[in-house]
């Protein structure tokens, strides 16, 4: 972006610097004609500052020459043109926004086209544009400087970029290799949600990702150096890879070292919900700590399924889980028959009961009352035997005798003889 203020300043360092000096040569040079004998024409004295201009020219062509090349030797530079942006940087300031560099997602993108890579590697001056999802920790001389969040950053002389740090929230899925207590192989899957600290406040549009910048600080001078035989991708551990692989991997071994295989893998089925539990929450806790140290919060933890490694081994504990299940649902099928059994049984006692009584009843009645009472008694018969006639499980426990003895109830002659 232009910057009005920035040239006129730029400009005028380059004045300050170029004016006096070739002020200083032709005012030399002019004397020099004015105290010869005789006094030189104009011609000479065109001549005269000619000769004095280009050799001090050629000096300063020659000096800076010699500083590009050897700011080229000492931070390993392909071209020329990036060292004399660096050294007219130094010497006069910036005249617009550039060199800049953007951080994005975690990471430095240098612009293409651009002189910005020197600025990576050397420093300032120069400018960091930094994204809302990420943020810097600056370093100068070998000194960490200052920590800064989303937004812009002028970086000094020779201050630059010592790492940055994503803001947003990190996801580790990953099998966690182990032994059992009896010292079989297992492997649990693991699920890990976490993030830098927040500074307390609640996200916005502005913020999407608030942070709090001591705790930017804290994951970026939190790394580990590991063995030097490893590769050198991986001899840096950050503060992403203490929490997965210190933390997570380290603890949950442990956990699982304390547990018999029987109770592990009877986490898997869901059935044995209160050690899956423990094993959770005690990972969880230890999580919690391990991530407070290096400036970042857990946010999920979950585990997966924990299976042995060994596939022999895996083949015989789903045939032993299978006839167990098989055996749970024979068990809980010859329950439920067991119950409609008792339950049939009484209803049917009950309604064997029911019908002796109304048998009775009804010959108490054959001897004291009258034609047209007994017709109505049997209506209710009939309507009493369309009923059970309705229940299956009635008419499954029903004994043959009770239901001959009712129909034989409801077709007894009326007194007299007579057929209704």
């Amino acid at each position: 972006m232009f910057n009005p203020r920035k040239v006129l300043r730029f400009w005028s360092r380059i004045l300050l610097l170029l004016l006096p000096l070739y002020t200083s040569i032709v005012v030399l040079a002019f004397l020099a004609t004015r105290l010869k004998a005789p006094p030189a024409t104009g011609r000479q004295l065109g001549l005269m500052l000619a000769g004095s201009l280009v050799p001090a020219t050629l000096a300063l062509a020659g000096g800076l020459l010699l500083a590009i090349s050897y700011l080229q030797a000492l931070y390993g530079l392909g071209g020329k043109r990036e060292a004399l942006g660096h050294l007219v940087h130094c010497l006069f300031g910036l005249a617009s926004f550039k060199p800049w560099i953007r951080v994005e997602e975690g990471k430095i993108g240098v612009p293409p086209k651009d002189l910005s890579s020197f600025i990576v590697r050397v420093g300032g001056p120069g400018n960091v544009i930094v994204r809302k999802d990420s943020a810097v920790v600056l370093e100068k001389a070998g000194y960490l400087t200052r920590t800064a969040g989303p937004g812009f950053a002028n970086l000094e002389l020779f201050e630059r970029v010592y790492d940055t740090v994503d803001l947003r929230p990190r996801r580790w899925q990953h099998p966690v290799a182990g032994l059992s207590k009896e010292g079989i192989p297992v492997t649990c899957e693991t699920d890990i949600e976490f993030q830098i600290q927040d500074d307390g406040k609640p996200p916005s549009s502005e913020r999407p990702f608030p942070v709090d910048l001591d705790a930017v600080f804290a994951a970026v001078t939190s790394q580990w150096i590991r063995e030097q035989d490893r590769p050198e991708d991986d001899q840096v551990l950050d503060w992403k890879g203490r929490i997965v692989v210190s933390t997570a991997e380290g603890t949950l071994r442990f956990i699982l070292a304390r547990y018999p295989l029987d109770r592990l893998i009877a986490l898997t089925t869901g059935g044995h919900g209160h050690s899956r539990q423990d094993i959770r929450k005690e990972l969880a806790d230890e999580l919690h700590r391990g991530a407070a140290g290096v400036g970042a919060k857990i946010l999920k933890v979950e585990l997966g399924e924990i299976r042995v490694q060994d596939e022999v081994t895996q083949q015989w504990i789903e045939a032993w889980r299978t006839a167990w299940e098989h055996w749970g649902l024979e068990y809980l099928g010859a329950s439920e028959a067991h119950s409609v059994e008792i339950v049939g049984n009484a209803n049917s006692e009950a309604l064997v009961a029911r019908i002796s009584n109304t048998v009775n009843f009804l010959h108490e009645l054959r001897q004291k009352r009258e034609e047209d009472f007994i017709t109505g008694t049997k209506l209710q018969l009939n309507l009493a035997l369309r009923n059970i006639g309705s229940d299956s499980i009635a008419l499954t426990y029903m004994p043959a005798e009770a239901m001959k003895l009712l129909r034989d109830a409801v077709n007894l002659p009326p007194p007299g003889g007579a057929q209704p």
